[in-house]
């Protein structure tokens, strides 16, 4: 019997890794944001920041619903880097309809979806949906 040869593959992955350590990620891509130019009123950078901590926070979310949460977070702030190109509007309607899904899971008197349910339209308006 022939000893196969074992083929190797140089090179690097790229891309976002969403699981180890999705907090990090997550932030790193909220900032890279430009902060909001008005004092008075948050941006997209402190809107997702906000949304970020709060589902970090939400002790009704599992573990799985969390990572899940955190990463359509993780899209919008992609897709708020680029908020007029066509590909990231699509890819952050998207995040909005899954987090509004993930929401739906969590019970009624919870902060996190009072909050949501105030904050997932001003991240929505940012995109113009």
């Amino acid at each position: 019997m022939e000893e196969q040869s074992k083929n190797y593959v140089g090179g690097s992955v790229g891309g976002n890794f969403i699981g180890g350590n999705s907090t990090g990620n997550v932030s790193n891509i909220i900032n890279q944001l430009p902060s909001s130019s008005e004092s008075d009123k948050p941006g997209i950078k402190e809107l997702l920041s906000q949304l970020q901590q709060a589902i970090e926070a939400e002790q009704n979310l599992s573990e799985d619903d969390k990572q899940d949460a955190l990463e359509q977070v993780q899209k919008l702030a992609e897709a708020a880097q680029n908020p007029n190109d066509g590909g990231m509007k699509e890819k952050a309607k998207k995040a909005d309809r899954m987090l509004e899904r993930i929401m739906k899971g969590v019970p009624k008197a919870t902060e996190l979806l009072e909050f949501c349910n105030n904050l997932l339209p001003l991240i929505t308006k940012f995109f113009g949906f």
